[in-house]
Order: structure tokens, then sequence, then C-alpha cells
């Protein structure tokens, strides 16, 4: 292997941090490690009094008559697509670039799954009919 100029720095290891880089780490204060600890000595593990108040304080905070907590995001998105009554014959817009457990969850419904990509600049969806523009607060549908 050659001998690199005096002066070289190789681009990898100059590019390489020391530490890790941790992947959207979690914001864990007292408060949260109290919570933790409360729900675990109230023998209420699964759906129990917390989950309901949270869903009371989540549905108030929206301003909605109700809301739904759900283990993971799949299970609510699955949630959502039946109570919404999409199923065979419906499409269901989405970007191409998702988990892909949104897309497999639209599968489940026996829908079809259009992957459409954004504009940039305006976040808004385009496909060969136009533009779908992006929900806003006064044109998002509220369930």
């Amino acid at each position: 292997m050659p001998t690199p100029a005096p002066g070289f720095v190789d681009a990898t290891a100059r590019a390489r941090r020391p530490e890790f880089l941790p992947f959207s780490p979690p914001s864990v204060g007292e408060e949260e490690i109290a919570e933790v600890v409360d729900t675990l000595r109230s023998n209420w593990i699964t759906t129990g009094p917390k989950t309901k108040r949270f869903e009371a304080d989540f549905a108030a905070y929206l301003g909605a008559p109700g809301a739904l907590a759900s283990s993971s995001c799949t299970a609510a998105l699955h949630t959502a697509l039946v109570a919404l009554q999409i199923g065979p014959g419906d499409e269901v817009i989405t970007t191409p670039v998702t988990f892909t457990a949104s897309v497999n969850v639209i599968g489940s419904t026996s829908s079809r799954t259009r992957r459409t990509p954004s504009r940039p600049s305006t976040t808004a969806a385009s496909s060969a009919r136009g533009t779908i523009p992006s929900p806003s607060a006064s044109t998002r549908p509220r369930i």
C-alpha cells in the first residue's frame, strides 16, 4: 500500500465521531421514572387507570370526543383504517419514504397503496393528477 503524502488525512477517519451518536434518544426525567415505578407498584401493567387517564387527557388536549391508546403505531394505523371503513376498492396515498408497517397495514385492509413523492419546498404530495395539499388544522378531518 502506498504511503500517503505528508499532511494527508483520511476522510473517513476525520468524519468518524469519537463517541456513539444515539438515534432518537428518549427524554426521561425523574417525573417519568416516578410514573413507571408507580405503575409497576400498582399491579396494572396493561390497560388500566393510567391508560384511561391518558386517553381522557389526550382527547381533552385535542378537543376530541374520545381517544384510544394503542400498543404500537401499527395497531393504531390499523384501527384508524378499520374505523374509517377503508377496504377493498379503496386507495390509500402515502409517502414512498415510510416504515414498512404503514404500507403493510394498508394491505391488511385489502386496499391499494399509492406511494406519492412530496415536493420538498411545500411537503405537498404530487401525482400525475396534480398536487395534494398538505393537511392543515383547517382541512384535517376530525375523527
